[in-house]
């Protein structure tokens, strides 16, 4: 599960669209992980959540994100 904050928005439209972000990092044991990802309006979104165990990743992630 992973919890965040959305900033540099101007109005709530803002937040929508498609974040992309590349990272690579690793973790041993029981500790917090983080990203931070953007869209192309600017928004940043910065997502964190407590991860357990040994883990190594390097990859390129992304989300779309849409309003009604």
């Amino acid at each position: 599960y992973l919890s965040g904050t959305v900033s540099n928005i101007r109005r709530p439209s803002d937040v929508a669209g498609v974040y992309g972000a590349a990272g690579a990092g690793a973790a041993v044991g029981r500790g917090v992980n983080a990203i931070v990802l953007s869209n192309e309006k600017g928004a940043v979104l910065t997502m964190q959540g407590r991860q357990t165990g040994l883990m190594v990743n390097a990859d390129l992630s992304g989300l779309a994100i849409s309003l009604r």
